[in-house]
């Protein structure tokens, strides 16, 4: 049983990891080309006041993958840890495409 949950709380925490910095990444790049377009700039400045809560989910991606290496206990806290951060990471990317899609009236 323990090599199996070591490998399920693994991939659990690396995908978590992958959804962080897919995240990050998408806040970045949304920054990028919002800066190049004239009239954009509110898509710059909050994508760029999100840039902060991004990386410490990807801070706490990366904890929870190193938390994997250690025992039963360990495993089940970068599981929860990691598919946790992976759904909020997610549920976060979704909100930001939703707010660029819908724009705020000034």
């Amino acid at each position: 049983m323990g090599p199996v949950f070591d490998l399920i709380a693994t991939i659990v925490a690396i995908l978590g990891l992958l959804a962080a910095v897919g995240y990050g990444g998408y806040l970045l790049m949304l920054r990028s080309v919002a800066q190049k377009r004239p009239g954009a700039t509110h898509l710059a400045a909050d994508a760029r006041k999100r840039l902060p809560a991004a990386g410490g989910l990807t801070l706490g991606a990366l904890v929870a993958l190193l938390l994997t290496n250690g025992g039963v206990t360990a495993d089940v806290l970068g599981l929860l840890l990691g598919g946790g951060i992976g759904l909020f990471s997610v549920n976060q990317l979704q909100a930001a495409r939703r707010r660029l899609a819908n724009p705020p009236s000034a």
